[in-house]
């Protein structure tokens, strides 16, 4: 035989060995190029709008699905500040799937008239809506450390004065202003003694037992106690003709 012929024969063989792996990858290939993202599902938003995770996770639409990393998608949804937890999957039909766990807002921080709702540990999560009764922090957008400090302190605030605390309204440092439900006046403290509060409690008591609620008990100073009366109002003229 010639050695043309034994060269074309040698193509031949290899041809016919490489034609199968060839078939399948292009197979791969072709299903791969089918087989991508086109939807995504989002469920476990009650709070929060849905599509802050949809967008999120639209990034993945039109890639194959077998090149889809739910952990990557996952990440993506896990810095959305509300969303606490995500379970994702990625079916091979090109569905992506997330389920998420939203964070539980404990307070509305109002700072130049913008809300927006916190979690118990001062994270903001997203804007409130009007008539929420959840307590309101007022003024401590500048000072995140000590809004979280505050929403710390609130337990052990409210069972001191033995009343919700309603809001708090940052005066300076570790100077805040608490209303109290029931008490229509504002108590000045450090939320880092709570047990003034206490103490605070029992003069206001004492106090309205013969006169009218003061305008504000002041209980910032340790071991003192400081009541700003309420104005007088002026004695009523009397009518013309009598």
């Amino acid at each position: 035989m010639s050695g043309p012929v034994r060269h074309r024969s040698r193509w031949r063989r290899l041809g016919a060995r490489a034609l199968p792996a060839f078939v399948v990858l292009a197979a791969g290939v072709a299903i791969a190029a089918a087989l991508q993202v086109r939807d995504v599902r989002v469920s476990g938003t009650h709070r929060f709008p849905a599509r802050e995770v949809e967008t999120a996770l639209r990034a993945a639409l039109g890639t194959p699905t077998i090149a889809t990393r739910a952990g990557a998608l996952r990440a993506r949804v896990l810095e959305i500040p509300w969303v606490a937890d995500a379970s994702l999957q990625v079916s091979l039909d090109g569905v992506v799937t997330c389920a998420v766990t939203e964070r539980q807002p404990d307070a509305v921080a109002v700072d130049d008239g913008v809300r927006r709702l916190v979690d118990s540990g001062g994270t903001i999560l997203g804007p409130a809506a009007d008539g929420t009764s959840l307590l309101e922090l007022d003024g401590f957008g500048p000072f995140p450390e000590e809004r979280a400090a505050v929403l710390a302190a609130v337990p052990a605030c409210e069972r001191a004065w033995g009343a919700r605390v309603v809001s708090a309204q940052r005066i300076a440092l570790n100077d805040v202003a608490f209303r109290f439900a029931g008490t229509p006046l504002p108590v000045l403290a450090d939320p880092r003694r709570p047990d003034a509060l206490r103490e605070a409690r029992r003069v206001l008591t004492a106090w309205t037992v013969k006169r009218p609620a003061p305008a504000r008990i002041d209980a910032r100073v340790a071991g003192l106690v400081a009541v700003l009366p309420a104005p007088e109002e002026p004695p009523a003229e009397p009518e013309e003709g009598r």
